[in-house]
């Protein structure tokens, strides 16, 4: 049964923030914006998701380049160096992972974090506006998770079993993502989403299908060595 708590709003993050940072970062994109601004950041991020194709092929194809790499650096790099192609991008992977392990917040941001977030701005010519944000947590929500599936599929992996039917079961048997924060009554509560490894509701993950085109790519690939 669907937690109903699932639908309830995100916790409030600090809005008076200095423009161009991981704080500024976490109080612009749509993952931790309140009602009024989400239908419109959502909408950013699906308009750049949109256009992405073959993306099991690409991630395919360069994760057969980086033959002979620990699984755990295709699982992180991989994904985001292919959305960022699509988005025209660079390689942004190291700056993401820096930016990635200080994106919630709960959690500081150090020096490295704030370098790297500079850094990716000036990949967007300098623009600090929702659409540059959106772009960013994009790769940044790609980085982690999706890295954190293929892992565990790896290691989960049976004889024979293919891409689609392996990550299904390590969906639904090991999700990477267990639980999320919600605002209910003025306090954090934390909700379960063995049930609902996507999210579910207006927040529910809008890079489900891309997350998992690219998913089954690197497995593709990684099945063939």
């Amino acid at each position: 049964m669907e937690n109903p708590l699932i639908e309830a709003p995100v916790p409030p993050v600090p809005q008076d923030v200095e423009p161009g940072g991981v704080r500024w970062l976490r109080a612009t994109v749509a993952r931790f914006s309140g009602p009024g601004d989400h239908p419109r950041r959502r909408a950013l991020v699906l308009a750049e998701l949109a256009p992405m194709e073959s993306l099991r092929d690409k991630a395919f194809a360069l994760t057969r380049e980086l033959d002979g790499e620990p699984v755990e650096r295709i699982a992180w790099t991989v994904p985001v160096a292919v959305l960022a192609r699509e988005l025209g991008l660079p390689d942004v992977s190291r700056d993401i992972a820096a930016v990635s392990a200080c994106y919630h917040p709960h959690t500081e941001s150090g020096a490295e974090a704030e370098d790297a977030m500079r850094r990716l701005i000036e990949t967007h010519g300098g623009d600090v506006d929702e659409r540059t944000a959106a772009r960013i947590g994009l790769l940044v929500q790609a980085c982690d998770a999706t890295a954190k599936l293929i892992g565990k599929a790896v290691t989960a992996r049976l004889s024979g079993e293919d891409a689609e039917s392996l990550l299904a079961r390590v969906l639904r048997e090991d999700p990477p993502v267990r639980i999320t924060r919600r605002w209910v009554d003025g306090r954090i509560v934390e909700v379960d989403l063995s049930e609902h490894p996507f999210g579910a509701g207006p927040k529910e993950c809008p890079g489900r299908a891309q997350a998992l085109e690219v998913a089954a790519g690197i497995l593709d690939a990684r099945r063939c060595y």
